[in-house]
């Protein structure tokens, strides 16, 4: 089942489509990841999928909910923008109660201070929004996505702009929520957070999808070759053409530095094959380190 299905969704303003016809699905349960640069068209995507703004062209599904039926869709998403408004003279639990009920969600209090406690507020429901720190702000941002207890979650950017320590929180609360079976819909400029989270990724340029797919498939798309490194122990001087002669049959751009071996290879299956024809020569090996591609790189590509 898909929690998201998009079909050729477009976006005008005046004469100029921000969002030029994108397609793509949400399986229900996965984490997701919406990238792109500044200026490529997730935010608008993400304010038609969420209701904020209606398309131009185009349609979506929302868990067996057309487009058309907005007030059904909002019912079971929550969502924490990017740019969170919050009220700094409320309490952390009068803050979830008023969001509540513009939701017009049924929720006891009890049930949103459990909302607080998990996302690491325990403690702080009755402080002023004011007092907080921009991390606690962005965990009330979450808490605030969670109320009615939706089964899809948008999240614009949790972790931007956090100290390492909580980052690791916001991260661990991201992977809580989906094994709760909480389908979440993620953006990040955090690469790596990405690439750690997410079983599938959208890539968006200029309004148009450019990559698609699990972070398996891009990444078999876009390795041209493993780069190789191995510290191994000395090769003496009258052996190192004959072996480079040898190893050139499994790899290109070989270099010997001192206790070094680098070079590149086009099948990892070649792997295995380096090691052995240096230990058969006697050659000790201390380490060996493919470096794949990186989401970074497929980014970036």
């Amino acid at each position: 089942m898909n929690a998201i299905e998009v079909n050729n969704l477009k976006k005008k303003y005046n004469d100029n489509y921000v969002v030029k016809g994108v397609s793509f699905n949400v399986k229900a349960g996965e984490i997701f990841g919406f990238l792109g640069k500044n200026g490529a068209g997730k935010t608008t995507t993400i304010n038609m999928l969420s209701g904020i703004i209606r398309p131009t062209e185009g349609a979506f599904c929302i868990m067996g909910q057309t487009h058309t039926r907005m007030d059904m869709i909002k019912s079971q998403i929550g969502v924490m923008p990017d740019a969170a408004n919050y009220y700094y003279e409320m309490t952390a639990l009068n803050h979830l109660v008023f969001f509540s009920e513009l939701k017009n969600a049924k929720v006891k209090q009890d049930q949103l201070i459990h909302i607080l406690e998990r996302v690491g507020l325990s403690g702080h429901e009755r402080k002023k929004v004011k007092g907080f720190s921009f991390g606690m702000k962005k965990k009330l941002g979450i808490a605030q996505a969670l109320i009615g207890d939706p089964k899809l979650i948008f999240l614009d950017e949790p972790t931007s702009g956090l100290d390492p320590e909580s980052v690791v929180e916001i991260q661990q609360l991201i992977q809580e929520l989906n094994a709760q079976h909480k389908t979440i819909f993620l953006t990040s400029h955090n690469l790596h957070e990405v690439e750690k989270l997410c079983s599938r990724i959208v890539i968006m340029e200029q309004g148009l999808i450019t990559k698609y797919g699990s972070m398996d498939e891009l990444k078999k798309q876009y390795q041209q070759h493993i780069e190789l490194f191995l510290k191994i122990g000395p090769v003496p001087a009258a052996n190192v053409q004959s072996m480079r002669q040898e190893l050139s049959q499994y790899c290109t751009d070989l270099m010997f530095e001192e206790s070094e071996l680098t070079c590149s290879v086009s099948n990892e299956e070649h792997i295995p094959r380096i090691v052995y024809t240096l230990a058969k020569r006697d050659i000790d090996i201390y380490k060996v380190v493919p470096k794949q591609v990186t989401l970074e790189d497929i980014f970036f590509g």
